[in-house]
Protein backbone atom coordinates (compact mmCIF):
# COMPACT_ATOMS: atom_id res chain seq x y z
CA UNK A 1 0.00 0.00 0.00
CA UNK A 2 1.44 3.38 -0.99
CA UNK A 3 1.52 6.42 1.23
CA UNK A 4 -0.35 9.53 0.01
CA UNK A 5 2.04 11.76 -1.92
CA UNK A 6 1.24 14.93 0.05
CA UNK A 7 2.16 13.39 3.40
CA UNK A 8 5.78 13.90 4.54
CA UNK A 9 7.84 10.91 5.53
CA UNK A 10 8.64 10.27 9.17
CA UNK A 11 12.04 11.57 10.28
CA UNK A 12 13.55 10.01 13.42
CA UNK A 13 15.96 12.92 13.88
CA UNK A 14 13.22 15.55 13.69
CA UNK A 15 11.09 13.52 16.09
CA UNK A 16 14.02 13.26 18.53
CA UNK A 17 14.52 17.07 18.40
CA UNK A 18 10.81 17.62 19.04
CA UNK A 19 10.84 15.22 22.00
CA UNK A 20 13.75 17.10 23.56
CA UNK A 21 11.94 20.42 23.10
CA UNK A 22 8.83 18.91 24.73
CA UNK A 23 10.92 17.61 27.65
CA UNK A 24 12.43 21.06 28.13
CA UNK A 25 8.97 22.65 28.22
CA UNK A 26 7.68 20.09 30.74
CA UNK A 27 10.79 20.41 32.94
CA UNK A 28 10.54 24.21 32.95
CA UNK A 29 6.84 23.98 33.82
CA UNK A 30 7.51 21.62 36.74
CA UNK A 31 10.38 23.73 38.03
CA UNK A 32 8.36 26.96 37.84
CA UNK A 33 5.36 25.39 39.57
CA UNK A 34 7.56 23.95 42.31
CA UNK A 35 9.15 27.33 43.13
CA UNK A 36 6.04 29.47 42.64
CA UNK A 37 7.29 31.19 39.47
CA UNK A 38 4.68 32.22 36.92
CA UNK A 39 3.96 29.52 34.39
CA UNK A 40 3.35 30.11 30.70
CA UNK A 41 3.37 26.57 29.37
CA UNK A 42 0.70 27.18 26.74
CA UNK A 43 2.81 30.00 25.29
CA UNK A 44 5.93 27.80 25.21
CA UNK A 45 3.97 25.05 23.43
CA UNK A 46 2.52 27.56 20.96
CA UNK A 47 6.00 28.92 20.20
CA UNK A 48 7.37 25.41 19.67
CA UNK A 49 4.48 24.53 17.35
CA UNK A 50 4.97 27.76 15.41
CA UNK A 51 8.69 27.02 14.94
CA UNK A 52 7.87 23.47 13.80
CA UNK A 53 5.26 24.80 11.37
CA UNK A 54 7.72 27.33 9.89
CA UNK A 55 10.35 24.59 9.62
CA UNK A 56 7.84 22.38 7.81
CA UNK A 57 6.94 25.15 5.38
CA UNK A 58 10.61 25.86 4.72
CA UNK A 59 11.30 22.17 4.13
CA UNK A 60 8.31 21.82 1.80
CA UNK A 61 9.66 24.60 -0.45
CA UNK A 62 12.80 22.60 -1.07
CA UNK A 63 13.01 19.29 -2.86
CA UNK A 64 12.26 16.50 -0.41
CA UNK A 65 15.48 14.95 0.76
CA UNK A 66 15.27 11.26 1.62
CA UNK A 67 15.65 10.56 5.31
CA UNK A 68 18.93 8.85 6.15
CA UNK A 69 18.25 5.69 8.12
CA UNK A 70 20.28 4.80 11.17
CA UNK A 71 22.83 2.10 10.25
CA UNK A 72 22.34 -1.19 12.10
CA UNK A 73 26.00 -1.75 12.87
CA UNK A 74 27.63 1.70 13.06
CA UNK A 75 27.57 4.32 15.77
CA UNK A 76 24.15 5.47 16.88
CA UNK A 77 23.18 9.12 17.02
CA UNK A 78 23.22 10.11 20.69
CA UNK A 79 19.85 11.88 20.60
CA UNK A 80 18.10 8.74 19.31
CA UNK A 81 18.84 6.86 22.55
CA UNK A 82 15.81 7.15 24.87
CA UNK A 83 16.38 9.62 27.77
CA UNK A 84 16.70 7.39 30.85
CA UNK A 85 18.83 4.75 29.09
CA UNK A 86 20.90 7.59 27.59
CA UNK A 87 21.68 8.91 31.09
CA UNK A 88 22.70 5.42 32.21
CA UNK A 89 24.75 4.84 29.04
CA UNK A 90 26.59 8.14 29.56
CA UNK A 91 27.50 7.10 33.12
CA UNK A 92 28.54 3.60 32.07
CA UNK A 93 30.72 4.89 29.24
CA UNK A 94 32.25 7.66 31.35
CA UNK A 95 33.35 5.20 34.04
CA UNK A 96 34.30 2.23 31.83
CA UNK A 97 35.60 3.86 28.63
CA UNK A 98 36.70 7.23 30.02
CA UNK A 99 37.18 10.28 27.82
CA UNK A 100 40.04 12.47 26.74
CA UNK A 101 43.58 11.15 27.14
CA UNK A 102 42.83 9.11 30.26
CA UNK A 103 43.13 5.33 29.86
CA UNK A 104 39.91 3.34 29.85
CA UNK A 105 39.63 1.69 33.27
CA UNK A 106 37.20 -0.99 32.09
CA UNK A 107 34.25 -2.37 33.95
CA UNK A 108 31.01 -4.25 33.53
CA UNK A 109 27.43 -4.40 34.70
CA UNK A 110 26.64 -7.14 37.18
CA UNK A 111 23.15 -8.27 38.24
CA UNK A 112 21.83 -6.59 41.37
CA UNK A 113 18.58 -5.80 43.12
CA UNK A 114 17.43 -2.18 43.34
CA UNK A 115 16.29 -0.48 46.54
CA UNK A 116 12.69 -1.19 45.48
CA UNK A 117 13.44 -4.91 45.20
CA UNK A 118 13.30 -5.02 41.38
CA UNK A 119 15.94 -6.55 39.10
CA UNK A 120 18.73 -4.20 38.18
CA UNK A 121 22.39 -3.74 37.37
CA UNK A 122 25.37 -2.37 39.27
CA UNK A 123 28.46 -0.94 37.60
CA UNK A 124 31.45 -2.99 38.73
CA UNK A 125 34.73 -1.19 38.02
CA UNK A 126 38.11 -2.86 38.40
CA UNK A 127 39.14 -0.83 41.43
CA UNK A 128 35.73 -0.13 42.99
CA UNK A 129 31.97 -0.49 42.62
CA UNK A 130 29.83 2.41 41.44
CA UNK A 131 27.16 2.83 44.10
CA UNK A 132 24.24 3.82 41.87
CA UNK A 133 22.08 0.97 40.62
CA UNK A 134 20.38 0.94 37.23
CA UNK A 135 16.99 -0.69 36.86
CA UNK A 136 16.56 -3.52 34.39
CA UNK A 137 14.06 -1.41 32.44
CA UNK A 138 16.74 1.24 32.00
CA UNK A 139 19.37 -1.16 30.66
CA UNK A 140 17.03 -3.28 28.46
CA UNK A 141 16.72 -0.62 25.68
CA UNK A 142 20.52 -0.38 25.54
CA UNK A 143 20.66 -4.14 24.95
CA UNK A 144 17.98 -3.92 22.22
CA UNK A 145 19.86 -1.06 20.51
CA UNK A 146 23.09 -3.06 20.57
CA UNK A 147 24.98 -0.57 22.75
CA UNK A 148 25.40 -3.07 25.60
CA UNK A 149 25.99 -6.81 25.18
CA UNK A 150 26.69 -9.96 27.18
CA UNK A 151 30.26 -10.23 28.39
CA UNK A 152 32.19 -12.91 26.51
CA UNK A 153 33.65 -14.39 29.69
CA UNK A 154 30.41 -14.41 31.71
CA UNK A 155 26.96 -14.25 30.04
CA UNK A 156 25.35 -12.94 33.24
CA UNK A 157 27.40 -9.72 33.01
CA UNK A 158 27.00 -6.89 30.50
CA UNK A 159 29.65 -4.73 28.82
CA UNK A 160 29.66 -1.88 26.30
CA UNK A 161 29.55 -3.39 22.79
CA UNK A 162 31.63 -2.39 19.77
CA UNK A 163 28.70 -0.29 18.52
CA UNK A 164 28.43 1.28 21.98
CA UNK A 165 32.14 2.20 21.95
CA UNK A 166 31.74 3.72 18.47
CA UNK A 167 28.68 5.67 19.62
CA UNK A 168 30.59 6.99 22.67
CA UNK A 169 33.58 7.92 20.50
CA UNK A 170 31.37 9.76 18.00
CA UNK A 171 29.64 11.61 20.83
CA UNK A 172 33.01 12.70 22.25
CA UNK A 173 34.19 13.87 18.82
CA UNK A 174 31.11 16.08 18.54
CA UNK A 175 31.83 17.76 21.86
CA UNK A 176 30.93 15.19 24.49
CA UNK A 177 29.20 17.62 26.84
CA UNK A 178 26.03 15.91 27.97
CA UNK A 179 23.28 17.14 27.94
CA UNK A 180 24.50 20.27 26.09
CA UNK A 181 25.44 18.39 22.91
CA UNK A 182 22.24 16.37 22.89
CA UNK A 183 20.44 18.38 20.23
CA UNK A 184 23.44 18.62 17.87
CA UNK A 185 22.18 16.00 15.48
Amino acid sequence: MNRPSGRPSSDRYRKARFREIAREIVAKDRYNRKYGISVHTAGAIANALERAYREGLRDSEHEAVPVAEQPNNGPMVWALIPPRPRDAFWTICLFTLSRGDRPAPGGRLVPATTERGTPGWMLDLQERTYEKLFGDRTIAPLLRLGLIEEASDDPTHRVVSKQGRETWSQFLQRGGQYPNDLTNL
